[in-house]
């Protein structure tokens, strides 16, 4: 498929080599990017077998630790030695490499070679004093080389906290993980080699250059084509400009029309009778009437003021009087209407008697009785929305009648409302189910 030699060097002399030359450019740049990032891909290849090898080998030889500092620490309390374990001082180059340890710490010396014995490691406590007798064994080193074993093409080494190695096993790499056995006295190092790129990827380049020759020659036969495809393609631009053109006139006409609602529906509140509010479907207050301002303080309201937090400020238990302040005997009756598109009207209408304490406590027990089914369904829709909406209103009515034991029950669901998280609705509304029953008898019984 590829040109022969002189044509394609025909073909860069020619007036439009420059686009010839950006093709070629940027071929080869999408070359070297595919290559880093296989090159890139086998690094992080290798990173995680050296990775994996060395969590691997952390486990073993962790579990092995935990026995060997089983012995030492029954030795240290029985103060006395134990098969296989000494009781004696450190020798004094150690005893210098254990400056700012803490008495009672497991640490690890490479003991010197012999040759007739096997190599061994010096597993030790650190001593409360330098030379003071110190419980201690020797770990055979083909022990910890055995339960180091790492898998083919990773290599595992045993170091000590100042870089002495102890153990190793296998044949080094290029790419090194660390993972501490034992935070600061002893850890294992993994590393693995990359795998080799593969050479036919080496031949992309080559490959592209030939096509790229071949393209620009068919290029520069068909150019009455291309003009008229060019032609085309400027009809079908002007086509879209046209069509985005409509779109935005449409987009403007709606937003315009949303606003005229949003008038028409303040006018409408501003002129009702009686004082009434608005709350979106989202639980939110939309729009009210200075009537309705008048019920709630002045520093609470706001637009986007939550349902729970309405509900809670709001002063059911007076009303308005001629001085424009709240006094002690009535209330208003306030009434919710759903409307078509899922928002809420709420409506205060005739003021009535206010309650003595058992009647708000029988209130208080209804309304529960009535928001505790939309918790319930809220928690096994799995909404965290209307959950968290109705576990923050019955919140507010257990922190206002006393119901010390049920709140942070209900602080619970809230939370887990608030972070969508379905299992820990599931299990906050458990607590919140013997918390509702007991307050529920409460209610019940200081009512009577």
């Amino acid at each position: 498929m590829a040109m022969p030699g002189r044509a394609l060097f025909q073909s860069l002399l020619h007036r439009s080599s420059i686009a010839f030359m950006v093709l070629v450019t940027t071929l080869l740049v999408a070359s070297w990017v595919l290559i880093e990032d296989g090159t890139h891909g086998l690094r992080q290849a290798a990173l995680t077998t050296a990775t994996q090898a060395s969590a691997r080998a952390a486990l073993a030889v962790k579990d092995e630790l935990q026995l060997v500092e089983g012995r030492l620490l029954a030795a240290q309390r029985e103060a006395r030695a134990l098969p296989g374990v000494a009781i004696a001082a450190l020798p004094p180059d150690v005893t210098a490499t254990l400056s700012g340890a803490e008495p009672g710490q497991l640490r690890f010396w490479p003991l010197p070679r012999t040759t007739t014995g096997p190599r061994e490691v010096l597993a030790f406590l650190v001593p409360p004093q330098p030379g003071a007798p110190t419980p201690m064994l020797r770990i055979p080193v083909a022990l910890l080389e055995a339960l180091l074993a790492p898998p083919a093409g990773a290599a595992l080494r045993l170091v000590t906290g100042l870089g002495t190695e102890l153990a190793a096993s296998g044949t080094p790499g290029d790419v090194h993980a660390s993972l501490w056995v034992r935070e600061g006295a002893l850890r294992v190092d993994g590393s693995a080699s990359p795998e080799a790129m593969s050479w036919a990827v080496w031949l992309i380049p080559l490959f592209g250059l030939g096509t790229l020759g071949f393209i620009f020659r068919k290029h520069l036969e068909r150019t009455d084509r291309v003009e008229l495809k060019l032609t085309a393609l400027r009809g079908s631009l002007a086509r879209h400009a046209a069509q985005l053109s409509v779109n935005e006139a449409r987009m403007r006409l709606s937003q315009t029309e949303r606003v005229a609602a949003e008038r028409r529906e303040a006018a409408l509140i501003e002129a009702w009778p009686n004082p009434v509010a608005l709350v979106d479907p989202e639980g939110k207050l939309f729009a009210w009437n200075e009537a309705f301002a008048a019920l709630l303080p002045p520093e609470t309201l706001r637009r986007d003021l939550p349902l729970g937090m309405l509900t809670r400020h709001l002063d059911v238990r007076s009303a308005k009087n001629d001085n424009g302040r709240r006094g002690p005997g009535n209330r208003p009756r306030i009434r919710a209407i759903t409307m078509a598109d899922g928002s809420r009207l709420f409506e205060a209408q005739a003021d009535l008697p206010a309650p003595g304490l058992a009647e708000a406590r029988n209130l208080c027990r209804e309304e529960m009785l009535a928001l505790a089914p939309q918790l319930r369904s809220g928690v096994r829709a799995g909404d965290g929305g209307a959950t968290r909406l109705m576990a923050h209103a019955l919140r507010g009515l257990a922190a206002n009648f006393g119901l010390s034991a049920l709140v942070p029950a209900l602080e619970q669901v809230e939370r887990a409302a608030q972070a969508e998280d379905s299992p820990g609705m599931e299990a906050a509304l458990a607590g919140f189910e013997r918390e509702f029953a007991i307050a529920l008898r409460q209610l019940g019984s200081e009512a009577a």
